[in-house]
């Protein structure tokens, strides 16, 4: 049977994507009485997907033909892959009032891919994936490899 404390922790960790340690990295909402963690980056990804939506849906944003919205959506989801990545493959610690505004881009260039065929979208993500994983290796290295206070593998006889 699964604790109540258990449950609050998975439901933290499910609109936060951060453990109770890295809460800097949410905003923090009362909702009904009750304290609720939002990621910061996904908030900001999640307004600027729905503003694109709403400007998408009342024509306010004009067909800009496949190859400039995927431009622009590259160009506008750059600022948060960059910190992102800064963040976890070199240990640089971001900041909310960074989190926020380039999630927005990268939710408001998302919706641009509305224009784009779905062949060169395709190959845009894997290129973002690719990137990712790369970053998520070098933060493996960092925090669980050699010079790391958590390596667990074998250490020289000397120390």
């Amino acid at each position: 049977m699964v604790s109540k404390e258990d449950l609050k922790k998975a439901l933290l960790y499910l609109l936060s994507h951060h453990t109770e340690e890295h809460l800097d990295r949410t905003i923090g909402l009362k909702i009904l009485g009750r304290k609720i963690h939002l990621c910061a980056r996904c908030t900001g990804t999640t307004l600027g997907f729905i503003t694109g939506i709403v400007l998408l849906s009342f024509s306010i944003v004009p067909n800009l033909g496949e190859y400039l919205s995927l431009f622009l959506a590259i160009i506008l989801a750059m600022p948060a892959m960059i910190d992102w990545w800064t963040q976890s493959a070199l240990g640089r610690e971001s900041k909310n009032y960074i989190r926020l505004p380039t999630g927005y881009s990268l939710g408001f260039g998302i919706t641009l891919l509305k224009f784009a065929s779905l062949t060169l979208t395709i190959i845009t993500i894997i290129i973002f994936f690719a990137f990712a994983a790369f970053a998520l290796y070098r933060r493996v290295i960092r925090e669980y490899g050699p010079e790391s206070e958590k390596y667990v593998g074998s250490k020289s006889r000397d120390e």
